[in-house]
């Protein structure tokens, strides 16, 4: 199995001040745990998810959906259990993440690759693949921060889905990627979904878009409460989100 989740719970400390030292707090979390009950944002979650899956992550908002796919790309320890994953990850899990507004498309692009796995080389050889995908060719020299939302969402996406074409990671996990992007857009990104992937690489995104789900995703997560209510075929999974 490419991705292995055993008893995995993650708990967030209930917010609130404290007159002691920091130290002492990082001394104490344990005790604070036990004492103050935190909140279970995952609770003994078993999970595996073998090479080539294509998997969509279902739930309501504070599901758990995002926490999720964070534990998963080891951006969150587990409070309880053990991940383990088989294979190089490269997330977009937050919206301009890595992103130097005050630079240059092409920059940016260089940025993001080199974050994402990529070459100088290789990049500079994608470049134009990249920037055609986004419909930004035009415009690689203008400043990141004068695009649109929606035009930066496209940029990024772009470099990630490369990345997943020329194979340099095995995992990839989306967190509400097509989020502000137009539907033009969302079909050139749906083809590539379907087309990119090799037979070993798995991809995770979670949605509230249940149509792309199904055009997309084989199977799918439902989380609700904490954990993992059913992972299979994606129909079955959202017959039971909407109606149990």
């Amino acid at each position: 199995m490419a991705i292995r989740l055993q008893g995995v719970s993650k708990i967030f400390m209930r917010s609130g001040r404290s007159r002691r030292p920091l130290y002492r707090e990082l001394l104490n979390i344990r005790a604070r745990l036990a004492r103050d009950g935190g909140k279970h944002v995952l609770r003994d979650v078993n999970l595996e998810v073998p090479d080539g899956s294509r998997v969509g992550v279902i739930g309501r908002n504070g599901a758990g959906k995002s926490t999720l796919l964070r534990v998963i790309a080891g951006i969150y320890e587990p409070s309880a259990g053990a991940v383990s994953v088989d294979g190089r990850v490269c997330c977009f899990l937050e919206p301009g993440a890595g992103a130097a507004p005050a630079l240059p498309v092409r920059d940016n692009v260089f940025l993001y690759a080199a974050l994402a796995g990529l070459g100088y080389r290789e990049t500079l050889q994608s470049l134009p693949r990249i920037l055609d995908f986004c419909s930004l060719s035009d415009q690689e020299y203008s400043w990141v921060e004068h695009l649109s939302f929606g035009m930066q969402q496209r940029l990024f996406m772009s470099i990630q889905l490369e990345v997943m074409r020329l194979k340099r990671a095995e995992v990839f996990l989306f967190d509400e990627f097509l989020m502000g992007v137009d539907k033009s857009f969302r079909l050139r990104v749906e083809d590539a979904l379907t087309h990119y992937p090799s037979e070993r690489q798995i991809v995770l995104h979670a949605s509230h878009d249940h149509e792309l789900m199904l055009r997309t995703c084989p199977n799918a997560i439902f989380i609700d409460d904490a954990g993992v209510r059913r992972f299979g075929p994606t129909a079955d999974v959202l017959d039971l989100y909407r109606n149990g």
